[in-house]
């Protein structure tokens, strides 16, 4: 698949979604962005497991995993600043947390070129050679 977006971004994003064949197809749009990916992980554990090694630079998540919602991770990444964008079936407002009312949010199905924008929103520092 090919489309025109800035690639702007070259970190790492944690991708989350509990139905593993959307979580697949996320992380393979994400690296047609120019990001690498964290994942994909298909349970709240799972995530949680994978920034104790790692903090991502951004993370693409889904809010409702299995019967738990997104909101305890969400919090963990932000303190360590972590952008983030959410994406889900259900953006109402009875879903969502106002503390987040800042992050970029996209509705299922996204579009690759909405999911590039969303994470190219947020401007990704990368290590340098000297660091």
């Amino acid at each position: 698949m090919t489309f025109e977006t800035p690639k702007v971004n070259t970190g790492t994003v944690l991708v989350l979604d509990d139905e593993a064949l959307i979580a697949m197809d996320l992380a393979a749009t994400v690296e047609d962005c120019g990001l690498n990916v964290l994942g994909p992980a298909f349970s709240m554990q799972q995530a949680f497991e994978l920034i104790e090694g790692s903090t991502p630079e951004l993370a693409l998540l889904d809010i409702n995993i299995g019967k738990e919602q997104v909101w305890p991770l969400a919090r963990e990444l932000r303190d360590r600043g972590v952008g983030l964008v959410f994406i889900s079936g259900d953006l109402s407002p009875a879903n969502l947390q106002a503390e987040f009312h800042d992050a970029p949010r996209l509705h299922k199905p996204a579009l690759p070129q909405q999911v590039c924008e969303a994470l190219d929103s947020y401007e990704v520092k990368t290590p340098t050679a000297a660091e």
